[in-house]
């Protein structure tokens, strides 16, 4: 009887011990508001939106990345992040009906159901899973209609996820919101665990308006940086061109969002993922990025680590005050030769380095971070470089054109400007 007792005590312990290996618990109290368990732990987001960086978003004191669709990445880049110690929000891609999936037609629907179960199943026991990120911005341009559609097969496709795990929550991210969105989610998606908000002028009033329009539930700021490009906020020249902010001018708005979701509204927010811990094109080659391609690190990723570690890293990286020139925001003659000159500030005082560089102003008009090809540069018409200053030519052919500097200290640190002008 005893050995008997024993022997089901045992077998209970083992199933409760496997039971919460990797589990995810969305706790709510009054004390601590909204807030993961992880292994029955609290786990507080120290997140960024990539696929890649691992090593660097821990040395800079992160703990959590959120990626777009984790069949890209693979279980090698989840064993590299739980070998880390960080957490994923394991990104499970939703095709878009925007970009020709056609969400009527049932055998596609059926085998995108079979798709993100396949995916759940072989990830879900993975110890670095955090959460699912089912979906992003899938409601991108369609109807209200379309619009609810694609919500009522989004709470399929969370029932799907669920069944297949039942012990990690689901996350879902949008283009913005208004009290419209809002009311499609509660009521065509009810199986949303947590709301995942793509914003970015707004990003510090998201936990402000969300509460306005009625979301109870707990949210992320699941991509959040510099000022959109297509956002109302963002000047532009006479001939149309978006005018992109400094890296240090783009750091004060990672800052303000960073502060007003985690110290301003901790009891509703679980994390949040600036965008981008890595480098793309889009509308320019360093609109988004808090990486360069040589893996240079820009002022963003000092203010993130800021937040994480309540201290800036040892060396912080260079911050330009100011790029002026003549061309600057104007038109000039074909074939002018033209100046620009960076000023800049080094906490250390480090031997700084200048790369200038003059491209085409981009043409395309993606949306949704879709992919775009990089427009092209003309080394040949950067004459001269002294200092922090750059005699450069302006092209031949009449139209828009973009001068960017990259400015790099000793230490892997970097920062960036540009500005358009026009040949006539």
């Amino acid at each position: 009887m005893k050995f008997s007792l024993f022997l089901s005590l045992f077998i209970l312990s083992i199933a409760y011990t496997h039971s919460i290996w990797g589990d995810t618990i969305i706790e709510h109290s009054k004390k601590h508001g909204y807030r993961f368990l992880v292994d029955g732990e609290p786990f507080i987001v120290k997140g960024v939106a990539g696929d890649r960086y691992l090593k660097e978003l821990k040395a800079f004191g992160g703990n959590t990345m959120r990626t777009w669709s984790i069949e890209a990445q693979g279980e090698e880049f989840l064993d590299e992040a739980h070998s880390l110690g960080i957490k994923v929000i394991a990104g499970i891609w939703v095709e878009h009906a925007r970009h020709g999936y056609d969400y009527s037609d049932r055998s596609f629907v059926k085998k995108q159901r079979r798709q993100v179960e396949a995916v759940v199943k072989k990830y879900k026991d993975h110890p670095a899973i955090l959460a699912w990120g089912l979906g992003n911005e899938v409601e991108l341009r369609l109807s209200d209609e379309d619009a609810e559609a694609m919500w009522e097969e989004m709470n399929e496709l969370a029932l799907i996820v669920k069944k297949a795990d039942p012990d990690h929550p689901i996350m879902s991210s949008v283009a913005g919101f208004n009290q419209e969105k809002i009311d499609m989610l509660q009521n065509y998606f009810p199986e949303l665990d947590i709301i995942g908000a793509n914003a970015y002028g707004f990003a510090p009033r998201v936990g402000i308006l969300l509460k306005e329009y009625g979301w109870e539930k707990p949210y992320m700021i699941t991509e959040f940086g510099p000022i959109g490009h297509w956002e109302e906020g963002v000047r532009k020249s006479e001939w149309g061109a978006p005018i992109e902010e400094t890296s240090h001018e783009k750091a004060k708005r990672y800052r303000d969002a960073q502060v007003a979701a985690m110290e301003e509204d901790s009891e509703y927010c679980l994390g949040t993922f600036p965008f981008y811990w890595g480098n793309k094109q889009e509308t320019t080659s360093t609109w988004f990025g808090m990486f360069l391609p040589g893996g240079e690190h820009l002022e963003a990723v000092d203010i993130m680590s800021y937040s994480w570690n309540k201290k800036y890293p040892e060396n912080r990286v260079p911050e330009i005050v100011s790029l002026d020139s003549k061309a600057k925001l104007n038109t000039v003659n074909k074939r002018s030769i033209q100046t620009a000159k960076v000023e800049v500030l080094d906490h250390e005082k480090d031997e700084l380095t200048y790369h200038w560089v003059l491209m085409d102003e981009s043409q395309e008009k993606t949306v949704g971070g879709d992919f775009e090809k990089t427009p092209t540069s003309y080394p040949k018409l950067i004459l001269s470089i002294s200092g922090s200053s750059v005699d450069f030519k302006a092209p031949r052919k009449k139209g828009a054109y973009r001068l960017f500097v990259y400015v790099k200290d000793t230490n892997n640190g970097a920062a960036t400007a540009n500005f358009p002008f026009y040949v006539d």
